[in-house]
């Protein structure tokens, strides 16, 4: 019986001083990223704002790492169902789906596509380790489809990273504040798994590495643009960007010039509760504010509670309140799932696509106020609350 505990005690001895510390941990992590000479994996990037999930893109990306100078950003390739990004070493090259354009530059378009990625955590992990802002915590392992992982929690006081130059900017600030980024580290190779960053104070990012491939041979073709889709229209960076602050300030201008003054017309469009028709026409005689929204819109999202709150506090005076979702890309049912988990307690329409046409809304949310003779007052996208109570006061 002696020996028997005895060797149990051996054995418990022996695994408690054979666990590796978290330094360990990660300096095997960084170890086995710094072997890495290119590489392809999957990639989910999702962003979540009160438990609710509004981005999901699911991410095909390759690095090649070999023949890098310090300091200068490696060959990279993204591609998901939107675009095709590429980063010869130099310039850019990315094709747009939806607007059939192929936009070249030495600027990268949209901003931070490597947020998350493999080669800045690969980067930034060494100074994470070393910076005195930073406070290491191992939280207890998760097991994922049956595979081990190290959890460490990366608070960084007074701090955060910049994606864009791989460093970690300390902020001038009276008060103590924490910004947590989550590393998950596989325990069978040392390799991120995934990791989870804030954005803002109830949201955050995140982005999985997935089914990791070393020995993946890239077309060379890829770098000089020849593979992106010959039938879109080539335009520079610079060039797109002008498009767009055109194209910004002219629905900027109509807005102003064609809702001043407009009635609202005999719009009739469903409830999500019954699928009654709402008919505007009837809305005369109140101060009328509408939130234009889409499923997985983070602001959107973000703007519910204080929504309750102005629904709440004019619910007597002659006010009303509704959201309207207007892309129509989910049935009533998903919708009506949607709705109770971010908590709308105000009245919800759908297939509001027409009407958002006909003011050009295509940013979320949007909001409108009718005042009581059926005038649009007001219409603009984001969500000011001061400016729109003192609006819905001065019509009331």
């Amino acid at each position: 019986m002696k020996k028997i505990i005895y060797l149990v005690f051996l054995i418990t001895t022996i695994n408690i001083y054979s666990q590796e510390s978290d330094i360990e941990i990660l300096e095997k992590t960084i170890v086995q990223l710094n072997k890495i000479e290119s590489v392809f994996y999957t990639s989910r990037f999702e962003g979540n704002e009160s438990n609710v999930t509004y981005i999901n893109s699911e991410d095909s990306i390759f690095f090649d790492l070999t023949n890098r100078t310090i300091n200068t950003t490696p060959k990279y390739y993204i591609k998901n169902k939107g675009t095709e990004l590429i980063f010869d070493g130099k310039k850019h090259f990315q094709s747009l789906v939806k607007e059939k354009l192929i936009v070249t530059g030495v600027l990268r378009n949209p901003n931070n596509p490597l947020l998350l990625t493999l080669y800045p955590i690969r980067e930034l992990l060494p100074n994470l380790i070393d910076n005195k802002n930073v406070e290491i915590t191992r939280n207890k392992d998760i097991f994922p489809n049956e595979q081990g992982n190290y959890v460490f929690e990366f608070s960084l006081k007074n701090s955060v990273i910049d994606w864009e130059k791989l460093l970690i900017n300390t902020l001038a600030k009276e008060n103590t504040h924490y910004n947590k980024y989550t590393l998950i580290i596989n325990k069978s190779d040392y390799l991120p798994s995934k990791i989870i960053m804030p954005n803002g104070s109830s949201g955050t990012l995140s982005r999985t590495i997935d089914n990791l491939n070393f020995k993946y041979k890239i077309d060379n073709q890829i770098w000089t643009g020849a593979l992106l889709p010959s039938e879109y229209t080539s335009i520079t960076f610079g060039d797109y960007l002008k498009r767009m602050q055109a194209k910004m300030a002219s629905n900027s201008k109509n807005s102003i010039n064609t809702t001043e003054n407009k009635k609202i017309g005999a719009w009739k469009i469903p409830n999500i509760e019954n699928d009654e028709l709402v008919d505007f026409s009837k809305f005369k005689g109140n101060v009328v504010l509408l939130e234009f929204w889409f499923k997985f819109c983070g602001p959107c999202v973000k703007a519910v509670p204080q929504l309750n709150s102005i629904h709440q506090k004019y619910k007597d005076d002659m006010f009303l309140l509704y959201g309207i979702e207007f892309l129509e890309n989910f049935p009533r049912e998903n919708l009506q799932e949607y709705v109770a988990k971010i908590k709308m307690n105000y009245p919800v329409l759908y297939k509001g696509k027409n009407i958002a046409s006909v003011y050009e809304i295509s940013a979320a949310p949007t909001f409108m106020i009718i005042n009581k003779k059926g005038n649009v007052v007001y219409l603009e996208s984001g969500f000011d609350q001061e400016k729109i109570e003192k609006i819905i006061k001065e019509n009331l």
